[in-house]
């Protein structure tokens, strides 16, 4: 299973959607103190979660769910049609999760920048939904060349 080219692909596209919990998508620096965006909320400088700030989506459940759903998939290769459309499915997940993170980073921005000088910088976080769908599609279309191959095989025969 793990010999297959997918299967690395899909591993490593799991790494990428769980390594989102680990670092900061984005943070500011202000006069008070710097405010960090992680995937499971919105933190002061000495990692207390703020009260008065809600995510509008749970994207740490939803990059679990993505990470989840990529590691079942590396276990789907007998039946690959199937295999092709949960990635199919989970890149397209992972690719709106990608979009709403944007979409909150600059709603906090705002929300932020309300009266007050803040500097704001990207963090890793932020771009690692990216490395997710690229390996994701990379191990679509290895999972498409691989039952082409078995097609053809069959043909053979």
């Amino acid at each position: 299973m793990l010999q297959r080219v997918q299967s690395i692909f899909l591993l490593l596209s799991a790494a990428f959607a769980a390594a989102t919990w680990f670092f900061p998508v984005r943070s500011w620096a202000m006069e008070e103190g710097t405010t960090i965006f992680m995937t499971r909320g919105l933190f002061d400088h000495n990692g207390l979660e703020l009260d008065n700030a809600s995510l509008p989506a749970p994207y740490h459940v939803l990059q679990s769910v993505v990470a989840g759903a990529l590691l079942v998939c590396i276990f789907l290769f007998s039946n690959r049609p199937r295999q092709a459309r949960v990635v199919r499915g989970v890149w397209l997940v992972a690719l709106l999760v990608g979009v709403f993170q944007f979409i909150s980073c600059n709603s906090i921005d705002a929300y932020l920048r309300e009266g007050l000088k803040s500097e704001g910088a990207y963090g890793i976080s932020f771009f690692l939904p990216f490395g997710t769908i690229i390996f994701a599609i990379l191990a679509e279309r290895a999972i498409r060349k691989d039952e082409n191959l078995v097609r053809s095989a069959d043909r053979l025969r």
